[in-house]
């Protein structure tokens, strides 16, 4: 075989490798037929595949496999679609390096920053960020008070790289909870859909009405997110056991005469009594109730929060 051939042989084979991973044993819909084989193409309705036993390439269409298979077959679409979310998928234009203003599907209000240089096959956190009461309403613009827009900076980016989401709460007299909470999971669920999202890396934060919400949503949803962080917020302590295996972040300023401190001492004290380890407090000698310029510049605590991972969690 000449050179060229055997090059173009060799990018044939490069190819095939990249597009069907490990070669996986392949079933009929009806379980009658097994076989291993690589996977060569792939779409929504037919697969390409080459059989290992005689090299043969044919086509199946995807409801002749098996359910395991077409689960397979399902996330790798959703990946090739999250890969190609910078540049073409629905959310594409909202990722420009500037905040960008959206509804959700369920009418939620909100606000989305992306780093369009990010590398599209890489998958990268996401942190949302819950206002205060006073930044409720409907003008999609208020709730940037006070969000920790430090992360998005070009030094921020060029070390820890994310996605920073900022919803608005309609009403302060509903606050982050019931069906505003659904509204924001299913935001973030379309998010992870279609865009490269590390969905082992979602991170929670916010600050007064925000910091409670921070403690609820984890609640209710504990198995999303990776860390949280609620400055001068609170939680249900009955909800303690439910938090301990979420690694948390609270501050609070020991002169908030807004929310007391004695809130967030009491929730942090109690996820330390049903064995929560993993429950960090700082407090905040002479600080009010205003201290996202105090908290979201320190730099150790951005070297805390991109470390946690769900996936390490489960290592563990």
């Amino acid at each position: 075989m000449s050179l060229p051939l055997r090059i173009l042989a060799f990018s044939m084979l490069l190819s095939l490798a990249r597009g069907a991973g490990e070669p996986r044993e392949w079933t009929s819909s009806d379980g009658k037929s097994k076989f291993l084989g690589d996977l060569v193409e792939f779409s929504d309705s037919e697969v390409k595949i080459r059989r290992r036993s005689d090299f043969n390439q044919f086509r199946v269409p995807l409801n002749r496999l098996s359910k395991e298979d077409q689960a397979h077959v399902q996330g790798l679409l959703r990946e090739r679609r999250r890969d190609a979310g910078l540049k073409e998928g629905v959310y594409a234009e909202k990722v420009t390096g500037e905040f960008v203003k959206g509804v959700s599907k369920q009418g939620l209000n909100y606000q989305l920053w992306g780093n369009p240089g990010l590398a599209p096959d890489g998958r990268y956190p996401i942190v949302i960020w819950l206002h205060g009461s006073g930044q409720s309403g409907d003008d999609n613009q208020s709730q940037l008070g006070g969000a920790p827009k430090i992360l998005t900076t070009e030094a921020n980016q060029g070390v820890r790289p994310c996605f920073l989401l900022a919803p608005q709460c309609p009403s302060a007299d509903i606050g982050w909870k019931n069906e505003v909470a659904d509204k924001l999971l299913a935001l973030i669920a379309d998010l992870a859909e279609h865009l490269p999202i590390d969905e082992n890396r979602i991170y929670l934060t916010g600050s007064s009405m925000g910091g409670f919400g921070t403690f609820g949503i984890a609640a209710k949803y504990p198995q999303v997110f990776a860390a949280c962080i609620p400055l001068c917020g609170g939680g249900d302590v009955k909800k303690a056991d439910v938090l301990k295996d979420i690694p948390f972040w609270v501050f609070h300023g020991d002169q908030d005469d807004m929310v007391p401190v004695e809130r967030s001492r009491a929730i942090v004290e109690a996820v330390k009594q049903v064995g929560g380890e993993k429950m960090n407090y700082t407090e905040l000698a002479g600080a009010g109730h205003g201290i996202t310029g105090l908290v979201y510049p320190r730099t150790e605590l951005h070297e805390w929060l991109f470390k946690q991972s769900r996936m390490t969690e489960k290592a563990e």
